[in-house]
């Protein structure tokens, strides 16, 4: 044989013999796949509340160029006292109302106002609201073949100010930093202890494994909540963004870090190797952290990536966050409950590390 098929076979039983490296390598495309896809499917489609004044031809060619403006409305019609409600319960990003007479005044030339009221809780997703309907009102004019557009937008907004989207995104990082700082390092201490093999001989000690497995994990915890802390300063000092409420910050990180690092180092313990740790954390991580709320509030993407959201805890994580930070409720959950959460999943990890120390 060559030395080019000697090699090539060589190689093949290499990766044989580390198939998780090799499952990796193979999962990297998809990963990257369901990252873009994520990317996406997190960015359109608002969902608004539909208030109809009148059931009218102008009204419902309104409607139509409300839905044919280009991944701007998922349009959800319902009575007004309902649409308030859940723009309220933050279940809506917006409301359209439709005014009684808008056939009327559209036909007698007059410019029509349509209300529009938006949770501007995301600059970003504020705007594409805003920029949408104008745009359907002139796909209106253009099909009804008006020589003007006679459909004008009155706005008012749920809070008193943007919050912009830099500034809702570097939050935001602030908690993906502390899971991946967490995660990574609880990762490679545990895993380390059974790659060297002095996991083994922390089992056959008087207290087994778990008081230094338990060490190590909050010595990881202390670098990560370091490193979450200077990307927090880097936010606060760099973009300018002040924190409302400091104290909320600290746990907001120490709550973080604490469930990131509890499961990265179980994690750690089922690899048995370092390598895979960090690659893994990260390619998990990151398609989490966009169905998270990183990029807007999570509540306005869909039933199952919300549901999806809750498996990780960067979702808590940007809950707090924003919290802290800007004062904005991004979650249907509370702050408080948010923080338990992520104190139960750190508690449960733990658990299933010191079961996965056990001889």
């Amino acid at each position: 044989m060559s030395g080019f098929g000697t090699a090539l076979v060589l190689q093949l039983r290499a990766f044989r013999r580390t198939p998780l490296t090799t499952v990796l390598a193979l999962v990297l495309p998809v990963n990257l796949l369901l990252l873009l896809s994520l990317f996406a499917l997190t960015g359109y489609n608002a969902p608004t509340g539909l208030v109809m004044g009148e059931d009218t031809p102008s009204a419902r060619a309104f409607v139509a160029a409300l839905k044919d403006t280009h991944n701007s409305f998922e349009l959800r019609p319902m009575d007004v006292d309902t649409a308030r409600r859940q723009l309220k319960q933050a279940r809506l990003v917006a409301i359209i109302e439709i005014p009684p007479g808008f056939d009327a005044g559209v036909r007698a030339g007059r410019t029509v106002p349509v209300n529009l009221t938006v949770d501007n809780v995301n600059l970003d997703l504020a705007e594409d609201v805003r920029r949408a309907v104008p745009a359907a009102a002139a796909i209106f004019a253009e099909r009804a073949g008006h020589p003007e557009v006679r459909v004008t937008a009155a706005l008012s907004n749920v809070l008193p100010r943007d919050t912009g989207y830099v500034e809702y995104l570097g939050v935001s990082a602030i908690a993906l930093a502390a899971c991946i700082a967490g995660g990574v390092l609880g990762g490679t201490v545990t895993a380390r202890e059974w790659e060297v093999g002095a996991a083994r001989l922390l089992q056959v000690a008087p207290r087994g494994a778990a008081p230094a497995l338990a060490g190590r994990l909050a010595a990881a915890a202390i670098v990560a909540t370091a490193a979450s802390a200077v990307t927090a300063l880097v936010v606060w000092l760099g973009y300018g963004v002040t924190p409302r409420h400091p104290v909320e910050v600290a746990v907001a990180l120490l709550a973080t870090v604490a469930a990131s690092t509890a499961l990265g180092g179980l994690l750690g313990a089922r690899l048995k190797r370092v390598l895979p740790v960090a690659p893994l954390l990260v390619g998990i991580t990151l398609p989490f952290y966009l169905d998270s709320g990183a990029l807007e509030p999570q509540r306005f993407d869909g039933p199952w990536l919300f549901a999806l959201a809750h498996v990780s805890p960067t979702y808590y994580g940007v809950g707090l966050m924003e919290h802290a930070f800007h004062g904005l409720v991004v979650t249907p959950e509370p702050g408080w409950l948010l923080a338990v959460v992520l104190v139960a999943i750190a508690a449960v990890a733990t658990l299933g590390l010191r079961k996965a120390a056990r001889p």
